[in-house]
């Protein structure tokens, strides 16, 4: 369940700097991109699924899906995490693979993602021990098998999720409108 070594190192400094790591892959998909109307549009239903998904787990964790620092917050077992241990990188792979569709492009892919969570899984098991394994052991990484009934912290309001997405919703905006750019320039 819980990775070492390099590996772990690695994850690590993922997290830290996993804001801007796929800034130069959406840049070469804008500059190589051949978009049509129907890549955009897949595209832009792809994206509204991600963000939707981001919302939905940002109001489950709170302010806490914003932290790039080393200390993780509250166990959060709720909303999407009752059926996933890892709804917002799901939706962010959703979302890069938005873009990816958008562009006319497929080959992007973000495998970082397995690294980044098998820190954070090192994380969370120091920070809640017990809990956190008895989670693990319920609740799968990535691709829910079926709904368990957990008893839910208090979600956040969707006003909060909101603003904990602002950053995300902005760069999702300037993407795809540089993409229909190119689409209409070409």
């Amino acid at each position: 369940m819980i990775a070492s070594g390099s590996g772990l190192r690695l994850g690590g400094w993922l997290f830290r700097h996993r804001g801007w790591l796929p800034i130069p892959l959406a840049l070469a998909v804008l500059a190589f991109g051949n978009p049509t109307a129907l890549s955009l549009g897949v595209g832009a239903g792809v994206a509204l699924v991600g963000e939707l998904l981001r919302l939905w787990a940002a109001r489950a964790i709170g302010p806490a899906s914003r932290t790039a620092g080393d200390r993780p917050g509250r166990l959060a077992t709720g909303g999407p995490y009752a059926l996933a241990r890892n709804p917002i990188y799901v939706a962010n792979i959703a979302l890069y693979t938005s873009f990816s569709v958008s562009s006319g492009r497929w080959q992007v892919l973000l495998p970082y993602y397995a690294l980044i969570v098998r820190w954070e899984e090192r994380q969370l098991l120091g920070a809640h021990g017990a809990d956190y394994a008895a989670y693990c052991a319920r609740v799968p990484r990535w691709i829910p098998h079926t709904a368990r009934s957990t008893p839910a912290p208090p979600l956040a309001s969707w006003g909060g999720a909101l603003r904990a997405e602002r950053g995300s919703l902005v760069v999702l905006a300037t993407a795809l409108s540089l993409m229909g750019l190119r689409w209409a320039g070409s």
